[in-house]
């Protein structure tokens, strides 16, 4: 958004709400535009839903219609929380922290921060649960001693993740995946 688009809906705002509520600024045009990537909020730019790759260790955001994608998932963990205003938050948990990313228990607290007070539609877990402990989840590998060993627990993963996002286990899918670049 330019400084001029942004100052003329402020310069609308402001008539509007000098006239008083129920009456209309005299000549007034109250049709105010805002570009679709304005930082007040908004979609990306170009009227196209916005996209975002999601790195290990890594949560990020993206609004309604958007995608997001996580790469070479083989030992990992995709969290996709679908927002019910269309927005989706999405985690990158993996098995041993990567550089510069979180560790796998700093990724659910993570996501609900960022997801907030908004309204959860369902969770998606992809990747390979059969790798995991719901362990891992609730304590990272390189700072459990000992570590728990591997084990196949699907259900134990949801009961974490439902748990730890504060939504009901119904809510959340769990599912093994091949290998490969997950698109949500």
């Amino acid at each position: 958004m330019t400084v001029l688009q942004r100052a003329a809906g402020n310069a609308a705002t402001t008539r509007a709400v000098a006239a008083g509520p129920g009456r209309r600024p005299p000549g007034a045009d109250l049709t105010v535009q805002r570009a679709e990537n304005d930082d007040a909020g908004g979609g990306a730019s170009g009227g196209t839903a916005e996209a975002k790759s999601i790195a290990e260790g890594e949560v990020k955001s993206v609004g309604p219609g958007g995608t997001i994608t996580y790469p070479s998932v083989t030992s990992c963990l995709a969290i996709t929380v679908y927002l019910r205003d269309g927005g989706k938050v999405g985690g990158h948990a993996s098995l041993f922290k990567a550089s510069g990313g979180m560790y796998s228990d700093q990724i659910l607290p993570e996501i609900k921060a960022q997801v907030g007070k908004s309204r959860v539609e369902r969770i998606d877990v992809s990747g390979a649960i059969s790798s995991w402990n719901p362990a891992y989840l609730k304590t990272a590998i390189e700072n459990s001693n000992p570590a728990p060993e591997q084990k196949n627990d699907p259900d134990g993963i949801r009961n974490v993740v439902s748990s730890a996002l504060g939504r009901q286990a119904k809510k959340v899918s769990v599912q093994e995946t091949p290998d490969g670049t997950l698109t949500r």
